[in-house]
Order: C-alpha cells, then sequence, then structure tokens
C-alpha cells in the first residue's frame, strides 16, 4: 500500500458519495412511483458498495487505489446531465398536462419517468466507471493528473 493509493481510495469515496447523493435527489424528482424509486436506490446503493470494495481492494493488494474513471471532469459532467435530463422531463410532463388527456397523462408521465430513471442511470455509470459522456475534456487525457 503506498500514500498515493491511499489518497487514490480518498478521492474516489468523495465522488462515490457525491454521485449517489445526486442520483438520490434526483429520484425523488424523477421517479414515477415509489417502487421505481427504491428499484433505483437500491440499484445505485449495490453499485456503490461493489465500487467501494474494488477500492479497498486496490488500495490494499495492488492497484491504483480509486475508481480509474472516476474524475472532477465526470463528476461535473454527471451534473450536468442530471440538470439536463430534470429539465426535458419537466418539460415533457408540462406537455403532457397540456395536451394528454387525465386517463391518458398519468401511465404516459409513468413512461417517461422510468426512461428517465434509466437515462440516469447511464449517465452515472459513465461518470463512475470512465468513458464520461463527451461533455468536458477529460484530465487525464490532458496531463493535468498524471497516472504515475
Amino acid at each position: 500500500m503506498t500514500g498515493s493509493a491511499l489518497m487514490d481510495f480518498f478521492i474516489a469515496v468523495v465522488g462515490l458519495c457525491a454521485i449517489v447523493y445526486l442520483i438520490y435527489l434526483a429520484l425523488d424528482f424523477i421517479a414515477p412511483d415509489e417502487r421505481f424509486k427504491q428499484i433505483g436506490r437500491f440499484a445505485v446503493g449495490v453499485v456503490a458498495l461493489l465500487a467501494f470494495l474494488v477500492a479497498i481492494k486496490n488500495v490494499l493488494f495492488g492497484g491504483s487505489g480509486g475508481l480509474a474513471g472516476m474524475s472532477p471532469v465526470g463528476i461535473i459532467d454527471f451534473a450536468i446531465g442530471l440538470i439536463v435530463v430534470m429539465v426535458v422531463l419537466y418539460i415533457i410532463y408540462m406537455a403532457v398536462d397540456f395536451i394528454a388527456p387525465a386517463n391518458f397523462a398519468v401511465p404516459l408521465k409513468y413512461v417517461i419517468g422510468a426512461i428517465a430513471m434509466i437515462a440516469i442511470l447511464v449517465i452515472a455509470e459513465r461518470a463512475l466507471f470512465g468513458g464520461g459522456l463527451g461533455i468536458s475534456s477529460n484530465f487525464l487525457q490532458q496531463g493535468r493528473i498524471s497516472n504515475r
């Protein structure tokens, strides 16, 4: 175990906490019902636990000590993606309320909310495990943070 791996571990834990917290906040707005909210929270919680265990394994048994794909830019990308999904969802809900009859609006919002939750989980995966969203440039590629 090196000091660098330990620092990478702390960075990974902070980033993981930030992304999980943002997802939990968004689920209150996006989830069409309590069951979807529970499924989303369970999925995010299990993935966060697994990512935490991988980070511990890396710091104790060799490796980077963190999540190799996580970066400050990834968290910003995730927050931007989350805000975009929430704004688009709000506008779509307003349009559905205005156009659709009342007995058709609720099932339509349910389906749209489920699609929005899937989008949130996809952008969370990209932020946590690398790949990025292509919104911002990656720190690692620019050499601002080195892997040495």
